[in-house]
């Protein structure tokens, strides 16, 4: 091989690698991943105070509006609607990757 050659393989690895990295660290992956998160904790938050209601058993209820509400289904339907948005700009980023053509860096 000549040295023309093996240069060329060397810039076309580093252009693969920070291809991968912008992809990595794209800010829409991020924010799908955060709003996953959130999405899946609050939807476990939202089943398990039904499952908690029906261990109750004959427990009188209280008056009190913070624990009325932890019958609500809010938690569940916040977290269906997080996990749709995070599942979408994850779409969008796989979809539509980051048109820029120079390096992580930016500068090129």
């Amino acid at each position: 091989m000549s040295e023309e050659n093996i240069m060329a393989e060397i810039d076309s690895a580093r252009t693969r690698k920070d291809r991968i990295l912008e992809r990595l660290f794209d800010i829409r992956n991020i924010i799908a991943e955060l709003l996953g998160i959130y999405g899946v904790a609050l939807v476990i938050a939202g089943l398990l105070p039904a499952a908690a209601e029906a261990g109750a058993g004959d427990h009188p209820h209280s008056t009190d509006p913070v624990d009325l509400s932890a019958g609500s289904s809010a938690n569940i339907w916040v977290g269906i609607v997080l996990l749709v948005v995070a599942a979408l700009f994850a779409i969008r980023a796989a979809i539509k990757p980051n048109g820029r053509s120079t390096g992580v860096g930016g500068n090129g």
